[in-house]
């Protein structure tokens, strides 16, 4: 069968015509072969071109050509989409050679973008658009592999992996598509392997590696993604039967994720606890509160720019903003404070 197969697909019988492939995965893609090269499948989809290894090809269903001409009006809606066996929103990766990875986004099976990138994990070419939501990665009979939160087509929130027996690997923070937070790799058993955070995707703090007994095997300091010059002392270790917590520099007192839009009059903040919308803020242009909805927990909450710039630090007591320091208009943050929802600034 496979022989049969990987003589099919080097012929390419079908070319220009529209055939499903169906994956090692279960994915299955429609869509029409243009041509192949070092091991690769150039397919082209209504929602762009895909490259497939051949490798990764299970099987492939060729399409009578005269059917793919003239196809009917129950099946032609169907043409040129990919198809998985999970439901709703679902990703896939692929690897089209040894310098590049492939991530197919899907709704209901239907491929609605693609995202390519380099060895390094840097995009270098996308296509389609990813709508807002929770996304998940399967393993092959349906046990989640990786579960992220995409919000204008890019990772935010907190990102999840899993081994294949269900149990958690890795946890990381993301805010506008960059690893923003803590970061945390764990064994299959659960103990914590290592632990660090993160700044703008670059390394920010303490990163901490533990060995097989708990105990702290390395231990370093860095900033903006370099060891510091100048390690400081290590913090204390936590009391006796104290849950470990990341070792980082001052950072939000809790998971809160929050981004920021335009108006014509001021901006809209929207706050995200674990994914999950909590809050809304609008701020006029002197930063005054005109409208607050749900609740954010007590703690500061940072927005970054799309660089990565620190923006804004809200300071939430009691379900209320009580502090607000703006960055970017001097040496110094400006910061007001709030007495019925006007914004009164501090010297």
């Amino acid at each position: 069968m496979k022989t049969f197969l990987m003589l099919t697909l080097l012929a390419l019988p079908s070319l220009g015509s529209a055939d499903t492939f169906v994956l090692n995965d279960g994915t299955r893609v429609n869509g029409s072969v243009t041509g192949t090269i070092n091991g690769t499948l150039l397919v082209q989809t209504k929602y762009g071109p895909l490259t497939i290894r051949l490798a990764d090809i299970k099987e492939q269903k060729i399409t009578d050509p005269a059917a793919a001409a003239a196809p009917s009006a129950q099946e032609q809606p169907q043409n040129s989409t990919a198809a998985v066996s999970a439901h709703g929103l679902t990703f896939v990766t692929l690897s089209p050679s040894a310098s590049t990875r492939l991530q197919v986004y899907m709704d209901d099976g239907v491929i609605i973008a693609t995202e390519t990138f380099d060895a390094a994990g840097a995009l270098l070419s996308s296509e389609g658009r990813i709508g807002n939501g929770v996304y998940t990665e399967y393993y092959p009979g349906a046990t989640a592999k990786t579960v992220k939160n995409m919000l204008n087509g890019k990772a935010d929130g907190l990102l999840k992996a899993y081994y294949p027996s269900g149990k958690l690997q890795a946890e990381a923070a993301y805010l506008a598509g960059l690893k923003n937070g803590p970061f945390k790799y764990y064994t299959e058993n659960g103990r914590l392997l290592m632990e660090a955070y993160y700044k703008a995707d670059k390394l920010d703090g303490w990163k901490t590696e533990y060995g097989p007994d708990g105990s702290v095997a390395s231990r370093t300091y860095y900033s903006a993604g370099q060891p510091a010059a100048v390690q400081p002392a290590s913090p204390a270790a936590p009391p006796e039967g104290r849950k470990r917590e990341a070792l980082a520099p001052p950072q939000p007192a809790t998971l809160v994720t929050v981004q920021s839009r335009r108006l014509a009059r001021g901006e809209l903040f929207t706050f995200r606890l674990n994914d999950k919308l909590i809050a809304r803020l609008t701020l006029d242009e002197g930063f005054n509160l005109l409208r607050k909805e749900g609740k954010v927990p007590d703690g500061t909450v940072k927005a970054f720019e799309k660089d990565g710039t620190l923006s804004r630090e809200f300071v939430f007591k009691g379900n209320q903003l009580a502090l607000l320091r703006v960055y970017g208009t001097g040496p110094a943050p400006a910061q007001y404070s709030y007495s019925d929802y006007r914004a009164v600034k501090l010297k």
